[in-house]
């Protein structure tokens, strides 16, 4: 098969693509494909306004107390504290004159307890951190799942019946419903010829499907090109 075919074959791809959306959206009807877009759109919304508004408090209350026990736990396995009761012990029993051994044990257990102290502080800030984090996400996904499956039902479950049943509306709703497919199947097609274009430029290489001469001999694939250059400039 020549170059020319396999750009005609990219040219069948962007058609059946957009076909097969078209199919899809006189099928499913405008309702249904405006629903799955608000669905997303509301999901997004909400899960975005739960997060912000309520991830501190759900942090606070449940997500801090639990990473506090968890890291402590961590803390106690090392033997942290341990560690330094040894070293301090450890100090106390060094053969060294009276007066240097006094100032140097309290001067090392006071910076030892200061850094036990530090620790606590740590390990407080990042509970603080990874409880906030994690309350937002679990929040946002949460809320996103229920609002979208809330929205889908009302344009699924009960709209789109609705409309399918009075005779004028219901033809409208396939047919603009197989315009907005058929608008979605040519996004989706100037995107896929987008990203072979940029993720392989070999193919825009003289030779190539995506060469100027083999371009000019397509149909979708050229007008694509014209009609948007600086996707494809």
């Amino acid at each position: 098969m020549d170059k020319v075919n396999w750009t005609l074959a990219v040219d069948a791809v962007l058609a059946i693509l957009v076909i097969w959306k078209l199919l899809q959206g006189r099928r499913d009807g405008v309702v249904k494909k405006l629903g799955g877009l608000a669905a997303l759109i509301g999901g997004l919304g909400v899960g975005n306004f739960i997060s912000k508004r309520y991830a501190s408090l759900v942090a606070e209350q449940w997500l801090t107390p639990a990473l506090d026990k968890w890291f402590n736990h961590i803390r106690e396995s090392l033997g942290l504290e341990d560690l330094l009761e040894n070293l301090a012990e450890i100090l106390g029993g060094v053969n060294l004159p009276q007066f240097l051994k006094v100032n140097v044990v309290e001067q090392v257990t006071a910076q030892l307890g200061m850094a036990s102290d530090r620790v606590d502080v740590a390990v407080g800030e990042a509970s603080q951190v990874v409880a906030q984090r994690l309350a937002g996400w679990l929040l946002f996904l949460v809320a996103a799942i229920l609002a979208y499956a809330i929205v889908k039902i009302i344009f699924d479950g009960v709209l789109d019946p609705l409309i399918r049943k009075l005779p004028i509306i219901g033809t409208a709703n396939a047919l603009l419903g197989a315009l907005l497919g058929a608008v979605l199947g040519a996004i989706m097609a100037i995107l896929l010829l987008w990203l072979l274009y940029n993720l392989l430029p070999s193919l825009s290489e003289p030779g190539g499907i995506f060469a100027p001469e083999n371009v000019e001999r397509s149909f979708l694939t050229k007008f694509c090109f014209r009609t948007f250059p600086n996707l494809f400039g």
